[in-house]
Parts: structure tokens; C-alpha cells; sequence
């Protein structure tokens, strides 16, 4: 299993010019909380419109 020590120590030893192209990859590698899904909502007048189904759901 690899280590953040040591992909640090990888990185540490790459040239300065790869970085930059290092770094965007890593940044479109790291997960991103806007990417969830959100759940949509009807109006079905009924018990379920008014409460919070996913903190029901999940509780």
C-alpha cells in the first residue's frame, strides 16, 4: 500500500517543470462534494412534504 510519505517523496524528486501538470492532475482526481446528487422533491400532498426524507432515511 502506498503512503502520502511517499508519493511526497516521488513529487520531491520530479523536475520543477512537471509540476504544474502534476498538480492539475491531482486536482481533477480529487473528489468533489459539488459532484453529489441531489435528490429532487414533489409535491404530492401528502405525509412527505413537509419532513426531510433524507435525514428520515438515514437516522
Amino acid at each position: 500500500m502506498i503512503t502520502k510519505d511517499q508519493l511526497k517523496k516521488e513529487i520531491e524528486g520530479l523536475p520543477e517543470d512537471l509540476l504544474d501538470q502534476i498538480y492539475q492532475f491531482i486536482k481533477t482526481i480529487k473528489r468533489d462534494d459539488q459532484g453529489k446528487a441531489k435528490i429532487r422533491s414533489f409535491k404530492l400532498k401528502g405525509q412527505f412534504d413537509n419532513i426531510n426524507i433524507h435525514e428520515k432515511a438515514y437516522k
